[in-house]
């Protein structure tokens, strides 16, 4: 726990100016708004490499031979590679032409896959400034997608923690953050959960879902006492000073954002004790709850899953990494089922 707490403990100052305009769409709770009858599962994180088009790829292809109906949309903004996982050569249409038809409905651009019950909207075709041109897409994105006739949706984002990659994670009902036992991809994600956060918060500091807690966070980051926020436990406990009620009640929207960590290509008994670690550290220090899905194995057989373009799911469906994804897809779909009980 020792690199965990370093880690956890570095200091960045928390840029939230008094008033000041947040670029990007304005989200409402997490699900909130979403039908009964689509659920949205985001795949992401904060390095590139760490295998988060392999898991969306190979999660979708799970769910559709549950007899699911699944669409598959590549945000990997400007280096989408989904369809290659899949066997495709990505399609005549491209997520671009979505964002530049100023439509609201995305199934003119939806290909079919081989899949039964697997349809995909690719990314092969997406122009070069893609990822610096789709602002207001993503609004109209966010609203195609509760409208298709799909059981789910699935996202494959970019890594990174550009505003338009953090918003598109937070579109989700479900969002799985991919990293790797490497410090580097560790401390990757630990930013981008901050990130993930803090944009949560600014994005209701500039909304009108509550104005009491909008004018409340102003005047957390204002004055002197900013300078001394250095983490998200860090505005809830100063909110929670101002105003005990609300401060809950934050903190209650962010523990909504249901985020939760696959540790992928694990070797060791050291390495599978990364996702419960990070689990533990980011509800110290964070003051919020994550999910640990599981991890996954390192093993040739993916590798050679990603050369033959043939998914992991066909390829290797009893190898170790095989039956690791479809534990975590298990566990996902359990956790929406006690989550509709609840609401029952």
């Amino acid at each position: 726990m020792d690199f965990f707490k370093r880690l956890f403990y570095k200091s960045s100052r928390v840029d939230i100016a008094a008033g000041k305009a947040v670029s990007g769409p304005r989200l409402s709770l997490v699900g909130s708004d979403t039908p009964a009858r689509t659920r949205i599962w985001a795949v992401g994180g904060g390095k590139g490499g760490v295998g988060k088009s392999l898991v969306a790829a190979n999660l979708g292809i799970g769910l559709s031979r549950l007899g699911k109906k699944v669409l598959m949309v590549d945000v990997d903004l400007g280096a989408a590679n989904l369809h290659t996982l899949l066997n495709m050569d990505g399609g005549k249409v491209s997520l671009s032409n979505f964002f530049k038809s100023g439509s609201t409905d995305i199934i003119p651009f939806v290909s079919k896959t081989d899949f039964v019950n697997l349809d995909l909207v690719s990314g092969a075709k997406d122009s070069l400034d893609v990822a610096d041109n789709c602002g207001e897409g993503l609004l109209r994105l966010k609203e195609a997608l509760h409208k298709v006739p799909y059981d789910y949706v699935l996202l494959d984002i970019g890594p990174g923690t550009a505003s338009n990659i953090l918003d598109l994670f937070l579109m989700a009902d479900e969002g799985i953050l991919l990293t790797t036992s490497e410090p580097t991809s560790i401390e990757n994600s630990y930013r981008f959960l901050k990130c993930l956060f803090l944009r949560r918060i600014r994005n209701i500091a500039n909304s009108q879902e509550d104005t009491k807690i909008k004018e409340l966070l102003h005047r957390v980051f204002a004055g002197q006492w900013s300078s001394r926020i250095k983490t998200v436990a860090d505005i809830l406990n100063r909110l929670r000073e101002i105003d005990p009620g609300r401060g809950e009640l934050l903190k209650e929207i962010l523990g909504n954002t249901s985020v939760s960590i696959v540790v992928n290509q694990t070797r060791t008994q050291a390495d599978r004790e990364v996702g419960p670690a990070m689990k533990m550290a980011c509800r110290n220090y964070f003051g919020i709850d994550i999910g640990f899905l599981g991890d996954i194995a390192y093993e040739d057989v993916v590798h050679e899953s990603i050369r033959s373009k043939t998914p992991l799911a066909l390829s290797g469906g009893q190898s170790e990494a095989a039956r690791a994804i479809e534990t975590c897809m298990q566990r996902l779909t359990n956790n929406e089922l006690r989550q509709k009980r609840r609401m029952a």
